[in-house]
C-alpha cells in the first residue's frame, strides 16, 4: 500500500505520524523516526480493524511511503494532543476517502459504546490505565469533545448551523431531565469540578493561540479520539478478566 504521512513534532521532539488515506490512522513516537518506524504496524492494525467491520480491503502488504510532511506544534505530543494541520487536510477530498472517515467514525462509536454497555450501569471508579480520568469522566469528557469537533466543522460565524446544535443538543438532554423530574425524591447534590467561561481573549483568534481545522481534520481526529479511548477501555477490560 502506498502512503502520503503527515508527522507533527512538538517542541520535546515527541511526534505523531497520520496517514492521510487512513483517516485516524497514525502512530506515535518519541522521535519523527520512531513514529515513521511504528507506521507500517498501525496500517496494518488498521486495516485488519476496518476488515472486520465489513470493509472489503486487502491486506495492506508493504506500506511504501509516497511523500511526508513536517510541522512542527506547540501542542505536547505526550499527552496526546495533536494540534497539526497538514496540507492533506486542506487539499479536496477524495470521495471514497470522505465516505470511508465517516464510517470509521461510525465503526468507532460503535466499538467503545459496545464496551461501555457491558460494563453495566455503574462505571468503575478507579482512573482508567495512562489517565487520571474514571470511566465516567472519560465519557463526560468525549461529550464535550464532540461538541468541541463539531463547531470546528463550522465557518466561524455560522448562526443557522450553530442554532442547529443547540436545538439537537437540548433535544438530547431533555429526556434526562424529564426522567429526573420523575425521581422526585433525589434531591443530594453530585459534585463536578466548578465550569470556566472563556474570557474575551480566549475568544477572540487574533489574541488567543489558534488552531486551523477543516472538516477532513475533524474526522479523522473524531476516528482517532474514539479508538484512543476504546483501547484504554480494552485494557481496563482485560485486566479485569
Amino acid at each position: 500500500m502506498k502512503v502520503n504521512l503527515g508527522v507533527e513534532v512538538d517542541p520535546k521532539g515527541q511526534a505523531m505520524a497520520w496517514v492521510a488515506e487512513l483517516p485516524g490512522c497514525y502512530a506515535r513516537g518519541r522521535t519523527a523516526r520512531e513514529a515513521l518506524e511504528k507506521i507500517s504496524l498501525a496500517v496494518d492494525e488498521y486495516c485488519v480493524w476496518l476488515r472486520a467491520h465489513g470493509e472489503e480491503m486487502d491486506p495492506p502488504g508493504a506500506v511504501e511511503v509516497a511523500g511526508v510532511e513536517t510541522v512542527q506544534v506547540d501542542s505536547d505530543l505526550g499527552q496526546g494532543l495533536s494540534s497539526g494541520l497538514f496540507a492533506f487536510d486542506q487539499a479536496p477530498v477524495d470521495p471514497g476517502v470522505a465516505a470511508l472517515a465517516l464510517r470509521a467514525a461510525s465503526y468507532a462509536r460503535a466499538d467503545l459504546m459496545s464496551l461501555v454497555v457491558g460494563l453495566g450501569p455503574t462505571a468503575p471508579s478507579e482512573p482508567l490505565e495512562g489517565t487520571a480520568r474514571t470511566l465516567a469522566q472519560t465519557l463526560d469528557h468525549m461529550v464535550v469533545t464532540d461538541l468541541w469537533y463539531a463547531i470546528r466543522l463550522l465557518p466561524p460565524n455560522a448562526l443557522e448551523e450553530r442554532a442547529y446544535l443547540l436545538s439537537a443538543i437540548r433535544d438530547a438532554c431533555l429526556p434526562a431531565m424529564a426522567e429526573w423530574a420523575d425521581e422526585s425524591a433525589h434531591v443530594e447534590p453530585h459534585l463536578y469540578p466548578s465550569l470556566t467561561l472563556p474570557s474575551d481573549a480566549e475568544g477572540d483568534p487574533a489574541q488567543a493561540g489558534s488552531e486551523g481545522w477543516t472538516g477532513y481534520k475533524v474526522l479523522r481526529r473524531y476516528v482517532w479520539h474514539d479508538r484512543l479511548h476504546y483501547r484504554a477501555l480494552m485494557r481496563r477490560t482485560r485486566a479485569q478478566a
